[in-house]
């Protein structure tokens, strides 16, 4: 019976966890899939702390993919290797403050990624395009 319930357990630690990598966005790059290139480039005025890449149909943009500290400084570009596909991007900064308060500046963009090629998306204000 132990060991039922124990497989038990492992089973339903499995299913649970199964979903996490469309939950995290999913994987960048997927062996066996063809590969090409996003790049971000940051012509808001304002530094990027964080951008998120996730594929189209995942159930969340997933974490930051820039380094603890790391950002995108106004007049540069950063590019990321991904499979070919649809893909979200999100950038922004947080505690943007202005007269009126502090808050979070963000923008959102689809870009289709051809297989060994590039899409530029620019994050421009506070809205890629």
């Amino acid at each position: 019976m132990r060991a039922i319930s124990k497989s038990i357990v492992i089973g339903l630690s499995l299913l649970a966890t199964a979903g996490c990598s469309s939950f995290l966005g999913g994987d960048l790059v997927r062996d066996g899939e063809p590969v090409g290139q996003v790049v971000l480039v940051n012509d808001s005025g304002i530094d990027i702390n964080v951008v998120t890449i996730s594929r189209c149909n995942a159930m969340s943009h997933g974490l930051n993919v820039l380094n603890g500290g790391d950002r995108i400084p106004s007049g540069t570009s950063r590019s990321w290797r991904v499979n070919a596909g649809c893909w979200d991007i999100g950038a922004g900064r947080t505690g943007t403050c202005t007269s009126t308060g502090c808050g979070w500046n963000e923008g959102y963009i689809r870009v289709q990624v051809p297989a060994e090629g590039s899409k530029t998306a620019r994050f421009t204000s506070s809205r890629p395009s």
